[in-house]
């Protein structure tokens, strides 16, 4: 599913005019999790795990939505101070034994969230209604964890940081899926059960249904 969020960008009294107007950027972040990047290298013909790279405090989902390209928003240093865009999102890896080459593995880890949809960074994706109301869609695909999610908008003009908004909402599972996800969650050894039974009677319905006589 996805999210519309819609902003109004307001003037106090205090703060001058922009005659060149407005850019803004939409990120959210996902609950965190650790991850193990691993890369697999050929021994006698047969690939294996070899060099592997952990990562902790890893956002499980990340969007960064903007109304112009994330490199003409501002400086690098407010980027990166801010988190916005995939290259400079900080993904910190636990410091024992790091290969010299450790920006592979980090550049592998965002190409496999961005290949499960977890990972967007577009440059077009919130439209400027008028010169000061904006909106954008969040995307939220089947697979993202459930949680609470934080969206910080930041408004940008002439390259400065002029405002910051934050925002959260939680992703939770409903209907069948939710009473399946609870079943194996609080009662494990129920849902083995009830998971075994149900294989049983699926391959035993299957024998039924093709029997040759």
């Amino acid at each position: 599913t996805e999210l519309t969020l819609f902003g109004v960008i307001q003037r106090d009294a205090q703060t001058v005019g922009r005659a060149n107007g407005y850019t803004v950027v939409v990120t959210v972040r996902g609950p965190s999790e650790g991850l193990v990047t691993r890369r697999k290298s050929r021994v006698g013909g047969i690939w294996v795990n070899r060099e592997a790279v952990t990562y902790r405090d890893v956002p499980s989902y990340y969007a960064a939505l903007s109304s112009a390209p994330i490199e003409d928003l501002s400086g690098v240093k407010t980027l990166q101070r801010l988190q916005i865009g995939l290259e400079n999102l900080d993904l910190e890896p636990v410091a024992e034994d790091l290969p010299p080459d450790a920006e592979v593995f980090r550049r592998a880890l965002v190409r496999r969230k961005e290949a499960a949809n977890l990972y967007i960074e577009n440059g077009n994706a919130v439209e400027m209604l008028e010169r000061t109301v904006f909106m954008t869609r969040i995307p939220l695909p089947a697979n993202i964890q459930t949680g609470g999610y934080r969206a910080h908008i930041h408004v940008f003009s002439d390259g400065a940081l002029v405002a910051t908004k934050r925002l959260g909402f939680w992703v939770v599972k409903s209907g069948f899926e939710a009473r399946v996800f609870n079943l194996a969650e609080d009662e494990p050894l129920l849902y083995g059960i009830g998971a075994v039974i149900l294989a049983v009677a699926a391959g035993w319905l299957a024998g039924v249904m093709f029997r040759r006589d």
